[in-house]
């Protein structure tokens, strides 16, 4: 019969539909792994950004009533009473991945934060308004890494969400490149198929 395929025609045939799963296996594997990249990213603002954000934002209020009452002059300043929870809130952000600048301005807070501990010592044996001073600078030095962590958050969170605009755009434009050339290969086999 005239409608039979010849050999030649079927081995063409067999090997379009190879390239095209191929091709669709292929793009499927590139789409997942870019799937993937933008869920990390995203994953990671809230992981590393938002919730790091949440402990400088503890730290923040714990550091600002102590400011407050250090400069009430009252006995409302609470000397070694909030440490436990500085502590473990560094600890938490510390276990969230750090940038190199973020490292930096976490050790200076770090280090800020054990020299206001030996300025509290002394003030508790020795209330005066040196001490009283002292203090006051070393909150502020504080509030600084605080405000200089702050603004790490909200940069990188704007780089992340930027990366994952970008992949999100950039997958877009890939999958209508691939919609086309599965439409290319489709015309090449109907044209193998029905060309004699």
């Amino acid at each position: 019969m005239g409608n039979k395929l010849s050999l030649n025609n079927r081995v063409k045939i067999g090997f379009s539909f190879a390239i095209v799963f191929l091709l669709v296996l292929a793009t499927n594997r590139i789409d997942k792994k870019r799937f993937t990249t933008i869920s990390e990213s995203l994953t990671s603002v809230y992981e590393d950004r938002l919730v790091a954000k949440g402990h400088l934002y503890k730290l923040n209020n714990i550091f600002h009533d102590q400011e407050k009452g250090l400069l009430a002059d009252t006995l409302s300043y609470k000397a070694e009473s909030y440490h436990n929870e500085v502590d473990d809130l560094i600890i938490s952000f510390k276990s969230t991945k750090l940038t190199r600048g973020e490292k930096t301005s976490l050790d200076n807070f770090e280090n800020h934060f054990n020299e206001l501990k030996i300025f509290e010592n002394s003030m508790m044996q020795l209330n005066s308004k040196e001490m009283r001073a002292k203090l006051q600078m070393q909150l502020k030095r504080i509030q600084k890494d605080l405000d200089d962590l702050a603004l790490i958050q909200l940069q990188e969170g704007e780089s992340m969400t930027n990366f994952a605009n970008s992949s999100l755009k950039t997958s877009a434009t890939m999958s209508k490149i691939e919609i086309g050339v599965i439409i290319l290969i489709g015309i090449i086999v109907q044209f193998i198929i029905f060309y004699k």
